[in-house]
């Protein structure tokens, strides 16, 4: 019986060593998933940004040749098929400011803080800018 020791310790060793092997494989088998599923994603947001691209072109356009109310609209559709695009916002936000229509781009910058919490500095600065010049623009008490 005491040559069966020295195989069954081996055996034992060789099965712990086959425990680890199989961890490892597991492991490196779920870390190539998690790679995988986040580089898909990343290419697939990279490819609606891209896809963007041209949209938020000719918003700015249309920003920039002061037609706002073609901005508005385009904005708008722009938000129906992207609703979680944060440029999308901004553009609605600022053709609702040039139309003059500051409530309106108060709303749609609270709209952005939601789906974009990071812009939280830059809206600040635009909400304050609204608050300003809708406080200038609201009709004084008559006395």
């Amino acid at each position: 019986m005491e040559s069966l020791e020295p195989v069954l310790r081996e055996l034992s060793a060789i099965k712990w060593l086959l425990v680890f092997i199989a961890a490892g494989v597991a492991s490196i088998t779920a870390i190539f998933f998690f790679l995988s599923v986040n580089i898909i994603s990343v290419m697939r947001e990279n490819r609606r940004g891209n896809r963007s691209q041209p949209k938020q072109s000719e918003l700015d356009e249309l920003l920039a040749s002061d037609q706002s109310t073609a901005a508005k609209f385009a904005a708008i559709e722009w938000l129906a098929t992207q609703p979680r695009r944060p440029e999308a916002h901004w553009a609605l936000a600022k053709a609702h400011y040039q139309l003059g229509e500051l409530s309106e781009a108060k709303q749609a910058l609270k709209e952005l803080l939601k789906v974009a919490p990071e812009e939280h500095y830059r809206v600040v600065a635009w909400l304050d800018l609204v608050e300003t010049e809708f406080a200038q623009k609201r009709p004084k008490p008559v006395e």
